[in-house]
């Protein structure tokens, strides 16, 4: 018991001396800077390549989902109907997403500042 006390006693302690230091420290900033690093022009294209490559799936995603769709509705087949339109919905859902995606990057990072 006695051990146990005095381990709580040195772990207060030690926090204390620790949060003493942070607080006493310079405050730490970060700011992007695009030029800071080389080839960040070349990143830049990279992903911005990669969003139209992304943003081509959701497009045929949502064809071929469409196409199932109606073919199940056309058929009368339950299952296939209910795919069709759970992945129409899905591709829905992952355009918006991809369009609100840097919007809500740069509004993460501005509430985060």
């Amino acid at each position: 018991m006695q051990h146990t006390r005095r381990m709580l006693c040195l772990l207060a302690v030690s926090v204390g001396t620790i949060g003493a230091s942070v607080a006493t420290a310079a405050p730490i900033t970060a700011s992007p800077d695009p030029t800071a690093l080389p080839d960040t022009q070349k990143l830049q294209q990279l992903i911005n390549g990669a969003y139209a490559w992304a943003l081509i799936a959701v497009f045929a995603a949502l064809i071929v989902a469409a196409g199932m769709w109606a073919w199940g509705a056309q058929a009368n087949n339950v299952r296939a109907t209910s795919d069709g339109r759970r992945g129409v919905i899905v591709a829905l859902v992952a355009a918006l997403v991809l369009g609100a995606a840097p919007t809500l990057a740069n509004w993460a990072y501005g509430f985060g500042r």
